[in-house]
């Protein structure tokens, strides 16, 4: 807002003008981008009602174990919502935009980024694995509570980044504090994809190291690293209550999916410890579940939903507190 910002003052140059000399300053500068000042910087001038700007996302590079990733972040309001893409998905993705614009428009803090060899991130897609994914998430949960003084976050995970999410949430309990997990698929490279492959397409993968497969209708690149460390990081293989997590857990289920049956979300609630896991099937919906509008307000539903458990159990800790 220039150098009247906080002053009664006139600008050094407009020193010794008259009021009406000032004015016509005033309307001669704001034809040259002086606009959005207070009217009150006038004396006896008109009060003008400022609009709080919404806040603007930054995008960086944090190195992580060697390799740089491209972060978006978004400050706001905590807990910070961190989404986790799909397969092959960058952080420009339909869901990451639309939830950003949300929660730009609610306040609310957002961050996002790309995987291990995908987008603007360093790294070879060959080396890249679940089980990569899932440290530099949590490198980037430790970086946003130190750099950005957001300790608390919500992981919203699509496809594999349900995967993700999950293991996330089981090495950082202290800082999740919640999930919403959109047509989430652990395992689904070890139990749904492979066993489907033609051999020929196999045997590419384990020999170049990398192929081209058609899924659900849909073109995906599956490396040999993702194979093999899928195996290592399934979730669904150890029985009932056998992943750590206690925390609130939303998951969202197209009962149209055209990847993975709809009943993966009901095995995934079976095997987490926590009681707080809700499931919302979404008929005709497919896997992508971003169809229409109604597709993104579950999500943001789920999100507030979330909070309110948050802050409910903030405000009970609190009162528990001794004096």
């Amino acid at each position: 807002l220039g150098a009247w910002r906080g002053s009664l003052s006139p600008p050094p140059h407009a020193k010794g003008c008259s009021r009406a000399g000032l004015l016509s300053l005033r309307a001669a500068e704001a034809s040259m981008g002086w606009t959005g000042r207070p009217g009150s910087a006038i004396p006896g001038g008109p009060p003008v009602v400022r609009q709080q700007e919404p806040f603007m996302s930054e995008v960086t590079t944090v190195n992580v174990d060697g390799t740089d990733l491209q972060v978006e972040y978004l400050p706001g309001e905590s807990p910070t919502i961190f989404y986790l893409p799909a397969l092959n998905q960058t952080r420009h993705g339909t869901k990451a935009a639309t939830i950003k614009t949300w929660a730009r428009r609610t306040g609310r803090s957002y961050m996002v980024a790309d995987y291990f060899g995908m987008g603007r991130s360093g790294g070879d897609y060959k080396d890249a694995c679940v089980s990569r994914w899932v440290s530099d998430t949590a490198a980037l949960v430790d970086w946003v509570q130190q750099e950005k003084d957001q300790d608390k976050v919500v992981l919203v995970g699509a496809g594999v980044g349900g995967w993700v999410m999950i293991h996330t949430a089981q090495e950082k309990p202290q800082n999740v504090v919640g999930m919403v997990g959109i047509a989430a698929d652990p395992d689904f490279t070890e139990k749904l994809v492979w066993p489907a492959l033609d051999q020929k397409v196999k045997d590419k993968i384990m020999s170049e190291g990398i192929a081209e497969i058609e899924w659900g209708g849909k073109p995906y690149t599956i490396s040999k690293s993702l194979i093999e460390d899928g195996r290592n990081m399934q979730l669904l293989d150890k029985g009932s209550s056998s992943i750590e997590v206690n925390c609130p857990v939303r998951l969202i289920q197209g009962l149209g999916d055209e990847e993975i049956p709809p009943e993966r979300a009901l095995e995934l609630s079976e095997c987490i410890q926590g009681t707080d896991v809700v499931i919302t099937y979404v008929k005709y919906g497919k896997h992508s579940l971003e169809e229409n509008e109604s597709d993104f307000k579950r999500i943001y539903s789920a999100i507030e939903d979330i909070n309110r458990s948050y802050n409910k159990a903030m405000w009970l800790r609190n009162m528990n507190r001794p004096v």
